[in-house]
């Protein structure tokens, strides 16, 4: 009887430790998802805004249409909506961080970006060129052109 009941608290240790080492694996994964979505190290992000902040404050119109085909390229070969950058023409500065999950696709497409580029932007003006980040990322995520004044 009582090889029976030392088996038993054995077999009831095995299977806590089981239990213990299942829940671990569950948090693991979960903030190893939560750390891979930021999957962007703090010097990747300095790179890729490189490309869009050489064009950030006063813009001759030359430099701004070079701005706009630059975005039209970026947006075509991003892997989804949430990796494109937004061009606002005649907006009001950038509020406090577009969140790339709230993209709005109207602003990001190839058709939206030539018409502002081939309508409102001239090549003699000065423009105001301004950037918006992702709170969480960092990441461009809307560029604003204005009138210099």
């Amino acid at each position: 009887m009582e090889n029976a009941s030392k088996a038993l608290i054995i077999a009831g240790a095995i299977l806590l430790s089981i239990a213990i080492i299942g829940i671990g694996m569950y948090v693991y994964n979960n903030a190893s998802d939560a750390i891979s979505g930021a999957d962007m190290t703090d010097q990747e992000v300095r790179t890729y805004n490189q490309t869009f902040t050489n064009y950030e404050g006063i813009q001759r119109g030359a430099n701004v249409k070079t701005l706009c085909d630059t975005i039209a390229n970026h947006n075509r070969t991003a892997a989804d909506v949430t990796e494109q950058v937004e061009v606002h023409f005649g907006s009001d500065a950038p509020g406090t961080g577009l969140a790339a999950s709230d993209i709005n696709e109207n602003n990001t497409s190839t058709t939206a970006i030539n018409t502002i580029k081939n309508t409102n932007v001239m090549s003699g003006a000065t423009y105001k060129v301004t950037l918006e980040y992702d709170n969480t990322s960092g990441r461009v995520t809307a560029v604003y052109i204005n009138d210099a004044a």
